[in-house]
């Protein structure tokens, strides 16, 4: 697992964050603990260290705003200087550490359609457990990036650098290739998380200020069958800890394309035995940006209810 490291870098530090990949970003825990992500089945990649989502979601009855911040921890606290030789090891301490550099914190809120005056806020935590297209893991592009700068006379990158692009040499190729590289390999990304979601009423300070809390956990897979397809599974409970506990279970598939990627699935929902569908488009945008287009049944309602949402998201990312 991982690569053969090269000689000189591999021996020292590297900082991690130069090297996230602007690809399959995926869903904030914490509107998916408020159940208003664009699809009820998720992406199984690894998070970005750093997300924002400004969203609106409109039914027959409601047209509501939203908005979430995710954030890795590990990286709010300037944690992405590791040993390259370290993080490629494939010792326990060493698949921990990558666990913990992958998980997300993360805070959402939105307007209660069911209590006037009232927001649901939802809190989320996600990690990824095996992901192969890990581009410092399992490519040479830490090497690479640093040969490309000191062929060019350029003078290596202090370690707590997260951003190399402005130094005169042009390096898109070499992420394009790792890209192309960790799609190549195939393999499962397995990603799980856990999320909190109430009603704020009153006094947000006091116990009586939370109502309705849910809390839901989930497992998600994503597997590449090819360099521009994924199939995608994910299974959730549903308010887990209280009298409406239902199981979700859903698969679909992802073709992807240079400027936007398509995404379809069925999804049955326990709450009311009944299967759902939905489809998505997520169009990249200009720098570390994308807008999500997508039409889903809603789970739990009486009638068939579709829902039509719009996310807009930053992140962070190699974006070029």
């Amino acid at each position: 697992m991982g690569v053969a490291p090269g000689t000189g870098l591999a021996q020292g530090n590297v900082n991690l964050y130069r090297f996230v990949l602007d690809v399959d970003v995926p869903e904030s825990p914490a509107l998916v603990a408020l159940d208003e992500t664009p699809t009820h089945v998720l992406l199984g990649a690894a998070p970005k260290p750093l997300m924002v989502t400004v969203l609106a979601s409109r039914t027959p009855a409601s047209l509501r705003p939203g908005i979430g911040l995710d954030v890795a921890p590990y990286f709010l606290f300037g944690g992405g200087i590791r040993d390259l030789t370290g993080y490629r090891s494939g010792s326990v301490a060493g698949r921990l550490m990558r666990v913990l550099i992958k998980t997300t914190l993360s805070v959402a809120a939105v307007p209660d359609v069911a209590a006037p005056d009232a927001w649901r806020v939802g809190f989320g935590l996600r990690t990824t457990f095996h992901d192969p297209h890990d581009p410092v893991l399992n490519s040479p592009l830490p090497e690479q990036v640093a040969e490309a700068l000191a062929s060019h006379g350029v003078a290596p990158p202090g370690d707590t650098e997260e951003d190399v692009s402005e130094r005169g040499v042009d390096l898109s190729p070499l992420f394009a290739e790792a890209l192309r590289t960790m799609r190549a390999r195939g393999d499962i990304q397995v990603s799980a998380g856990w999320g909190v979601s109430a009603r704020v009423e009153g006094d947000v300070l006091k116990a009586e200020g939370l109502t309705d809390t849910r809390h839901t956990f989930w497992v998600t897979g994503q597997s590449a069958l090819g360099p521009r397809f994924d199939v995608l599974a994910t299974v959730q409970g549903l308010d887990v800890w209280g009298s409406e506990r239902a199981l979700r279970v859903g698969a679909g598939v992802q073709r992807k394309t240079s400027r936007a990627d398509f995404r379809a699935e069925l999804a049955f929902d326990g709450t009311d035995e009944r299967l759902h569908p939905a489809v998505a488009l997520d169009v990249k945008l200009r720098g570390c940006t994308s807008l999500i287009a997508a039409l889903a049944a809603v789970p739990g309602t009486e009638a068939r209810t579709l829902r039509a949402q719009v996310q807009l998201r930053g992140y962070f990312a190699w974006c070029r």
